[in-house]
C-alpha cells in the first residue's frame, strides 16, 4: 500500500472507490485501515480514503507520547500530501475521538461527521482501565501503551457545542466500551446532529448490524 510523509512520520493509506466526495475513515485502537475492508464498498458513490493511524498498522510509531491532538495534525498532514481540501470525516471508537478532535482543530476541511460507537469524553472508570492496560502492554508494545495512554485522557464537550457540521452518531445500546450514554451527550452537544442507537448490538456496529449501515448510507446520501 502507498504511503506518505505526514506530520514527521510515514503514514499508510489506501485510497477505494469513485465519486465527487471523499470521506476519510479512521479507525479504532489497536486497528488498521483493514478493518473497514467489509464495510466501504457498501457506501457507493464515494471516494474513500482509509489509513492507518501513527504507530498502528503499518503507518510509522514515534517514541513517547501520543495524543488526539497528535493525531488529528497527523491526519491534516494525510489531506495535505493527498490534495484533499475538505472531506467527510468518519471513526470508529478511538477514530471517532481523532475525528472529532480533528473537526475542532482543522475545522475547514470537515463537511460532515460520522461518529461510530465512539464519545466525547472519558469516564474515571473507563481511564482506569486504559491506563491499567497501558501499564500490562508497555513493555511489548510500547506505541499501543501509549495509545491507550491517550485515550484515557480527554474530553471534547465544550468544543462540540460549536459545531454546525452535519453529524451522525451511530452506536449500539448494548456497547462494553463506548456506552451509548456517551452519544447521547455528543448528541446533545452537536447542534445539527442525528443519532441512531441500535438495540443488542455491541462496539463493532458496522460488521455487527446490517441496519446501521443502512442508516449511514441513507444519511450520506444528502451528499452525493
Amino acid at each position: 500500500m502507498p504511503q506518505v510523509n505526514a506530520n514527521g512520520v510515514r503514514i499508510n493509506y489506501e485510497i477505494t472507490g469513485d465519486g465527487p466526495r471523499t470521506i476519510v475513515w479512521t479507525h479504532g485502537i489497536g486497528s488498521s485501515l483493514q478493518t473497514w475492508n467489509q464495510d466501504l464498498p457498501q457506501f457507493p458513490g464515494f471516494r474513500h480514503v482509509a489509513y492507518d493511524v501513527r504507530g498502528m498498522g503499518q503507518s510509522e510509531g514515534t517514541d513517547g507520547p501520543v495524543s488526539l491532538e497528535l493525531w488529528a495534525k497527523d491526519l491534516d498532514a494525510l489531506m495535505g500530501a493527498l490534495n484533499i481540501d475538505h472531506a467527510i470525516i468518519a471513526g470508529h471508537s478511538m477514530g471517532g475521538a481523532i475525528s472529532q478532535r480533528f473537526a475542532i482543530d482543522f475545522p475547514q476541511r470537515v463537511e460532515a461527521l460520522l461518529l461510530l460507537s465512539t464519545s466525547s469524553r472519558v469516564g474515571a472508570l473507563a481511564a482506569e482501565r486504559w491506563l491499567k492496560q497501558a501499564d500490562e502492554t508497555d513493555k511489548t508494545k510500547p506505541h499501543l501503551a501509549a495509545a491507550q495512554r491517550a485515550v484515557a485522557r480527554y474530553t471534547m464537550d465544550e468544543d462540540l457545542k460549536g459545531f454546525d457540521f452535519p453529524t451522525l452518531i451511530i452506536v449500539g445500546d448494548a456497547d462494553p466500551t463506548t456506552p451509548a450514554g456517551g452519544s447521547v451527550i455528543m448528541n446533545r452537544l452537536i447542534c445539527n446532529s442525528e443519532l441512531q442507537i441500535f438495540p443488542g448490538i455491541g462496539h463493532s456496529i458496522l460488521h455487527d448490524e446490517p441496519k446501521a449501515v443502512a442508516r449511514a448510507r441513507d444519511w450520506l446520501a444528502q451528499f452525493q
